[in-house]
Order: structure tokens, then sequence, then C-alpha cells
């Protein structure tokens, strides 16, 4: 599961979106910080690839 949200607004819902509803554009780790990420899209998002980071449950996307 992706689980998006806005860090920028202080009520800002969480969504959760299942890995097989969005196409992953590339996945690796991070150089300074050794986290996986994924970059994926999904049609909800029409304006390119997000970047979500593996949190040990969840990948989170955060769209600040």
């Amino acid at each position: 599961m992706i689980k998006i949200f806005n860090s920028a607004y202080r009520n800002s819902e969480e969504r959760l979106i299942p890995l097989d509803e969005v196409n992953i554009v590339s996945q690796k780790i991070c150089q300074w910080t050794s986290a996986p990420y994924i970059l994926f899209e999904h049609r909800d998002y029409p304006l390119g690839a997000l970047r979500a980071e593996f949190d040990g449950t969840y990948w989170v996307a955060d769209l600040n």
C-alpha cells in the first residue's frame, strides 16, 4: 500500500492506494539515507511521477 498525504496542511487526509493500481517507474535506494524508494504514476495524479519511501509498513508519499 502507498500512503499519500500532504504535510503542508494540518488536516490533510491520508489516502491509501494499493500497489496494483499504480505504475512503478523506478525502484532505488537513496544514497544518503539508504532508504528504499519508488517513483510511481497514478491516474489521480496526472502531473508526473511521485516519490514514496518505505517506512517498514507502507510506502509513504508526502505531496508537500
